[in-house]
């Protein structure tokens, strides 16, 4: 049986640039010594049904996947349900509207060159992180602005791209509600209480596209998550506070940073989370463990000093 190569996108991200640019991209996927098969999404859960089913079968040698980070979410979610013996490397064309993860992963920004990595790119192991028992490859989040991703209709991202997480974020900003947690550190032997506006276990850095809000130093092979935590300001810290935010300053005291394994979240009502900028559903009690090296990516290899 030969090899193959299956190639997942979704034809609706973004702009619709896929479709335009099809042809080139098969032509960079194609090689002599695999056969290429081409999968287009039509409803959620394609993409994650499409990888398990062809690691199952044993020939998969790689995967291809383009689309929004939601896609991105789907393929790595088929691929951590199967046995790790049967994980292959992804090749992540970022099609979307915002391209989190791919901004993380110094991904060109044409899916043309990003298609091409799938033969000159280096395999690039990342953490996936494991959010009560659902896949997380790289934000889980609950608070201000966490719905604004999938709160965002499709037609608005395809029109107005980043702007449109702007406008929706905007809109966030004049009914902020609190939420009374506990969290746990288990591995620091820490534990963080209070009220607070927004919380996220992160793995990148841009988040919703906002560019480097999670600071300097995330790794996204290291074993650890950064925990971003907000805490309910006054109205006069307001202004201060978000510029810190938007510069990366953690020294405000609003604001918790911590790098970790593992979380525990506790909260007196139930609250709902993002997971990969879609809807993860609402829990009074949530888990988050971070899973070393689970996923293989291909990245640039003139970057990969940035990465690692």
């Amino acid at each position: 049986m030969r090899d193959k190569v299956l190639f997942v996108y979704n034809p609706n991200a973004g702009t619709k640039k896929i479709v335009s640019k099809l042809n080139d991209v098969v032509y960079q996927l194609i090689d002599d010594s695999s056969d290429l098969v081409i999968s287009p999404t039509r409803k959620r859960n394609d993409a994650k049904e499409a990888v398990k089913a062809y690691l199952k079968e044993g020939s998969c040698v790689k995967v291809v996947c383009s689309g929004g980070d939601g896609t991105l979410h789907e393929v790595v979610e088929g691929m951590m349900e199967c046995d790790e013996s049967l994980r292959v490397p992804i090749v992540y064309l970022p099609a979307g509207s915002t391209n989190d993860f791919g901004y993380s992963m110094c991904l060109p920004k044409d899916i043309v060159a990003a298609a091409a990595l799938s033969k000159t790119g280096m395999e690039y192991p990342c953490d996936i992180g494991c959010f009560n028992g659902k896949y997380v490859v790289y934000t889980a989040a609950f608070g201000l602005f966490s719905d604004v991703s999938y709160a965002t209709s499709q037609s608005m991202k395809n029109v107005f791209g980043h702007a449109a997480y702007v406008l929706n974020g905007a809109g966030a900003l004049t009914n902020i509600e609190t939420i009374s947690a506990t969290i746990t550190l288990p591995d620091d032997d820490e534990v963080i209480e209070g009220k607070f506006i927004v919380g996220m276990v992160v793995s990148a850095s841009s988040i919703g596209g906002f560019r480097g809000i999670t600071g300097p130093d995330v790794r996204l092979n290291d074993g650890k998550y950064e925990l971003f935590l907000v805490r309910e300001p006054s109205a006069l810290q307001v202004p201060g506070l978000l510029n810190d935010i938007r510069r990366g300053n953690f020294d405000n005291p609003l604001i918790v940073f911590r790098h970790i394994s593992r979380a525990e979240f506790e909260f007196e009502e139930e609250v709902a989370w993002t997971i990969d900028g879609e809807y993860g559903g609402t829990c009074l009690q949530a888990h988050m463990t971070v899973k070393k090296h689970a996923v293989t990516f291909m990245a640039p290899r003139d970057l990969m000093g940035l990465l690692s």
